[in-house]
């Protein structure tokens, strides 16, 4: 069997731990085995989000109802809808460019990533981009660099920058872009746990 990865999540949606999934997808029951020494972590929390690393994978509610060592059983709850791959948002800190499409301005500005979700990035720029704008930015934390289209949300409160700190959406993300950017999430937090 295929070694399954999933990413565990408290109720409220904050990322504790990574697990591979040891039982059938369909299982009645779900067995874990916690990765890192997170197990304790994981425990001290009753209801889990299960989010899996491929599409292939189904995203869970449940709560633990047996755990020895990093050996968890997980009795499912509910279904996750696609929504909770989306609002996962993982800190990062990375540089990069971006360029307009529908904006006033020209040529390429530089930005510093605050977050990245599988649906969008919160970002600083140097300059004030209007909402809905949409710009192009490099991604390069993606196997390779990725060139996508986001939309301006809006400006995040911010206190620790002088530059405008933005919310915004991934537009026009073809199937393996959105593939990329979820695997790119996920190697962020495997890589923090």
């Amino acid at each position: 069997m295929e070694e399954r990865l999933y990413l565990i999540l408290d109720s409220q949606g904050t990322p504790l731990a990574n697990a591979v999934l040891e039982s059938p997808l369909n299982a009645e029951v779900l067995q874990i085995r916690i990765l890192n020494n997170k197990e304790e972590l994981v425990a001290s929390h009753r209801e889990l989000q299960l989010i899996g690393i491929d599409d292939g994978s189904p995203d869970r509610v449940g709560v633990i109802i047996r755990h020895r060592g990093d050996q968890m059983v997980i009795q499912p709850t509910a279904a996750l809808g696609p929504a909770a791959r989306e609002n996962l948002r993982i800190l990062t800190d990375f540089e990069s460019v971006m360029y307009p499409v529908s904006g006033r301005w020209r040529g390429q500005l530089p930005i510093k990533a605050k977050d990245l979700s599988c649906g969008g990035i919160a970002f600083w720029s140097p300059i004030l981009l209007e909402d809905r704008e949409i710009v192009e930015m490099v991604l390069p934390v993606t196997d390779s660099p990725l060139v996508v289209r986001t939309q301006i949300l809006r400006v995040l409160p911010d206190e620790t920058s002088d530059q405008p700190l933005y919310a915004s959406k991934f537009v026009d993300l073809i199937h393996d872009e959105e593939a990329l950017i979820r695997k790119a999430v996920f190697s962020i937090q495997i890589s923090a746990s």
